[in-house]
C-alpha cells in the first residue's frame, strides 16, 4: 500500500502538476484580455487562498524531508529558468504588471506583499541556482512559494513520506490543481469570453 501511495503522490507531483501547469498558467494569460483578472480581485483572493491553503498542507508533509533538501543542496532550485508563473502573480497581486507567462529576473510577487521575503541572517544566495536560494533556504515563505516550486517532490524526498502523507499530498496537488484550472477558466470568463 505504501509504495502505491508513492507512485500516486510521484504521478501527482510531477507528469499530472506539470502538464497541467503548463497548460493553465499559458491558457490564463492567453484568455485574459485588457487586464481582465484586475477586476476580479475578490474571485482571486478566494483562489490565492485555497492555494495557500494547499500549499501549507504540502509545507506540513514536506517537513519530513528537510534533510533530503539539504543533502541535495537545492538542485531542483537550479537555475533561474523558470520563476513565477503569470497565475502565481495574479492571485497573489492582481495588479501586477508583469503579465509573461514565466518571469525570468526581478522579484517575485511574494517581495511585495507584507511580511513577504527575508533571508535569514547570515545567509549568501547560491551561485547559479534560483535568486531565492539562500544557504539557509529558501527567502520566500513556502505558502508564497510559486506553486510548482511547493508541488515538486524528488523521489528521495517521496521515499521519505509515509502513505498517508503520500495521500494527503496528493489531494493538496490535485486541490492546486484545481486552483490553477478555475484560475483559467475566470480569466475566459473575464477576458474572452463575454
Amino acid at each position: 500500500m505504501s509504495r502505491l501511495s508513492r507512485i500516486r503522490f510521484l504521478w501527482w507531483s510531477r507528469p499530472a502538476f506539470r502538464t497541467n501547469e503548463i497548460i493553465f498558467n499559458h491558457a490564463a494569460r492567453i484568455f485574459e484580455k485588457g487586464r481582465s483578472l484586475e477586476g476580479r480581485r475578490l474571485d482571486l483572493k478566494k483562489l490565492d487562498h485555497k492555494r495557500r491553503k494547499y500549499q501549507r498542507i504540502l509545507n506540513r508533509i514536506g517537513s519530513s524531508h528537510d534533510h533530503v533538501c539539504a543533502d541535495c543542496k537545492g538542485k531542483c532550485c537550479g537555475g533561474a529558468r523558470e520563476r513565477d508563473a503569470f497565475t502565481d502573480r495574479v492571485l497573489q497581486l492582481p495588479e501586477t504588471k508583469h503579465r509573461a507567462a514565466r518571469r525570468k529576473d526581478g522579484e517575485m510577487a511574494a517581495h511585495t506583499i507584507k511580511g513577504g521575503c527575508a533571508a535569514a541572517e547570515g545567509s549568501q544566495p547560491v551561485s547559479g541556482y534560483c535568486p531565492e536560494l539562500t544557504t539557509m533556504g529558501c527567502r520566500i515563505p513556502y505558502e508564497l512559494r510559486p506553486i510548482q516550486c511547493t508541488a515538486y517532490f524528488c523521489n528521495a524526498a517521496i521515499d521519505e513520506l509515509s502513505a498517508k502523507e503520500c495521500n494527503i499530498g496528493s489531494k493538496a496537488l490535485i486541490g492546486l490543481m484545481k486552483v490553477q484550472i478555475k484560475t483559467a477558466m475566470l480569466a475566459l470568463k473575464s477576458g474572452g469570453g463575454k
